[in-house]
């Protein structure tokens, strides 16, 4: 299934994904560009942006080594429940840098909070996760070279 064929199928965890990876983009640049100015919520967007790349890039359990703890913790977020739940904790905590003027985090808070509402739809309509072949996800070959 090529990219523009995953964006097509209505698949919201596709959808959920990639507004992620944008929100994981945003939170780690603009949490550095800010980092003097606010610094907490900026080491906190940089730390979720971090958070996110296990997260989102299915690829990223496959190349690099990983314990069995951390795998068996990327894997308890399989569920787009959970993945709602964290997303929307995540969105909250860049939203809360609203009170401290934070800025252009925003930008990031909103990616997250599209990815939350993605999880929430997929998850009402009870999708399986599906990601992106792009990113190694599904329908990427899992056999050894």
């Amino acid at each position: 299934m090529g990219f523009k064929e995953e964006f097509l199928a209505g698949k919201f965890t596709v959808y959920a994904q990639w507004s992620a990876l944008i929100a994981m983009i945003l939170l780690i640049v603009l949490g550095a560009v800010t980092f003097f100015t606010h610094v907490i919520f900026s080491a906190l967007a940089i730390a979720i942006g971090v958070l996110i790349i296990p997260l989102e890039i299915p690829i990223f359990l496959k190349i690099c080594p990983t314990t069995p703890g951390f795998d068996k913790f990327v894997k308890v977020f399989d569920n787009a429940w959970l993945r709602f739940a964290a997303y929307l904790i995540f969105s909250g905590v860049i939203w809360a840098s609203l009170t401290l003027n934070g800025g252009v985090l925003v930008v990031g808070a909103a990616f997250l909070t599209v990815t939350c509402l993605c999880y929430f739809v997929a998850a009402l309509r009870k999708q399986e996760r599906f990601t992106s072949a792009i990113t190694g996800g599904t329908g990427v070959s899992t056999s050894p070279v």
